[in-house]
């Protein structure tokens, strides 16, 4: 597993292993305690933020990893943190040389670094901000800058990064490629810049350098990486807002069994005639989804997972009271989601998640009935919370911060740059970047944005009072840290 710069593997952590160790140990791992994940991030002490989302994913692709070894034979010692390419089981070789759950607990520490203040609000503004103020398609992308942030600007390595290995590297495409476009043919996903002055196309080469036959698909590791942040998205998301209240998720399951029915006579008691909330649920499945609702019938699927529930259906079918019995039974509903999403029961013979062999590759193959299941899951967020007003005034302002913020920002990299001793609102380290932009030609928007995406929601905030002499703070305290 190559590193970029070589340095001494040592005998106790395999390459995969410190590079899990390296990201988790950076300031942008710890700054992402202050960035939303839905809700903003200090609005409550229950809601998931990107740190907690990014420990979830790590466990959950981590796990999925070790299920898929296990399923094929591979001795757990080589799921455990050895280096799996030097298994001599038969048969094991190419699975074993094609997964490692340390380079997926990695790339799920690694895949939310760049998510900027106030989440996808705030990765939607800085892009916009960054097109308007280059003469070149730039833009701003989280996974891009996350790429940025491992491979450049986290302070270990001055040339690399982090300096993690090959196999940690993600999105396999530029914002050019057709393959980072969403359904409107505008650019969505992509996972390096190309501005000039920095590094970041000539790493995404490097990184691909090997994976020259699989032009533009993502790695067996991404893949599951992939999965388990749509299924913890989908069923922590949906924990947090129950709980608060924001999901009806009590009246969309008793609909669901008034609509559908039930051979489990402790649910036919719950079911109500009314389609209050189910009717306009099922009508943006259909209408604003992926969702295939010409075979997925969201009532059915309600019930189904009430079935397979072990605890008390009343915890579910009523309102959520915080008690303690609720408390457990919410944690048990959530567990037994994620661990029906893995199929982590069906140690052979798996139905809808498993993995499919071309050649010496391996791919991840989700039966479409899950993928809808998890969309449906992912779509209670989206409807109910996402498009709250409360939320969408929040944003607003959200967006009015980062755009006053980086406009300041920007102005204040033109007065200094090229100057020995600048009086500049900007701080260090960025300041001295600022400075050698005109010899390195690193444009000025990426410095900026570089320095936006490093803060938390709260250093934005005051930084943004700062700047406008609303709440100025004291000459000491340095905002950035």
């Amino acid at each position: 597993m190559e590193r970029g710069q070589s340095v001494p593997e040592g005998h106790f952590r395999n390459p995969a292993r410190r590079d899990r160790d390296r990201i988790r140990y950076t300031r942008y791992f710890r700054r992402l305690s202050g960035v939303t994940q839905v809700a903003h991030s200090e609005e409550a002490q229950l809601y998931h933020n990107r740190l907690t989302h990014s420990m979830k994913v790590a466990q959950v692709a981590s796990a999925l990893a070790r299920i898929f070894l296990i399923r094929h034979d591979i001795e757990p010692e080589y799921a455990t943190g050895r280096r799996l390419g030097q298994s001599n089981q038969p048969g094991s070789s190419s699975l074993a040389t094609s997964l490692d759950p340390y380079v997926v607990e990695a790339a799920a520490h690694a895949h939310d670094l760049g998510h900027p203040p106030f989440g996808h609000c705030g990765e939607k503004t800085l892009d916009d901000l960054v097109e308007e103020a280059s003469d070149r398609p730039a833009g701003f992308e989280g996974n891009a800058q996350s790429f940025r942030i491992v491979t450049s600007l986290a302070a270990r390595n001055p040339d690399w990064g982090c300096n993690v290995t090959r196999a940690t590297l993600k999105y396999p495409w530029d914002r050019n490629d057709p393959a980072a476009e969403d359904d409107d043919g505008e650019p969505d996903k992509w996972g390096y810049y190309t501005d000039p002055g920095t590094n970041d196309a000539s790493a995404f080469h490097w990184a691909r350098r090997p994976l020259e036959g699989r032009t533009g698909q993502k790695v067996l590791e991404a893949q599951i990486m992939d999965w388990a942040d749509d299924v913890t998205y989908a069923v922590h998301d949906l924990q947090d807002f129950f709980r608060s209240g924001l999901i009806p998720l009590d009246e969309l399951l008793r609909e669901a069994i008034g609509d559908a029915g039930s051979p489990d006579p402790r649910l036919e008691q719950f079911g109500l005639a009314t389609n209050e909330e189910l009717g306009p649920f099922r009508d943006y499945l259909e209408e604003k989804t992926d969702v295939d609702t010409s075979t997925f019938d969201v009532a059915g699927f309600f019930t189904d997972i009430l079935q397979i529930f072990d605890g008390s259906p009343a915890s579910l079918l009523t309102p959520f009271e915080n008690t303690d019995a609720e408390r457990r039974d919410l944690k048990r509903f959530t567990s037994m989601l994620v661990s029906r999403y893995l199929e982590a029961k069906r140690s052979q013979n798996p139905k809808y998640v498993k993995l499919s062999q071309n050649g010496p590759h391996w791919d991840l193959l989700i039966d479409p009935a899950f993928e809808n299941e998890v969309e449906t899951l992912k779509a209670l967020t989206e409807f109910y919370v996402i498009s709250n007003p409360v939320l969408m005034q929040q944003q607003e302002g959200q967006e009015e911060i980062l755009r006053n913020v980086f406009r300041k920002l920007l102005e204040e990299a033109k007065d200094a740059r090229a100057k020995d001793f600048p009086a500049a609102a900007i701080p260090s380290p960025y300041l001295e970047r600022v400075r050698s932009s005109s010899t390195t030609d690193t444009p000025l928007y990426r410095i900026v944005a570089d320095l936006i995406a490093s803060l938390t929601e709260q250093q934005v905030i005051s930084l943004h009072e700062r700047l406008h002499g609303w709440t100025p703070g004291t000459i000491q305290q340095n905002l950035i840290g």
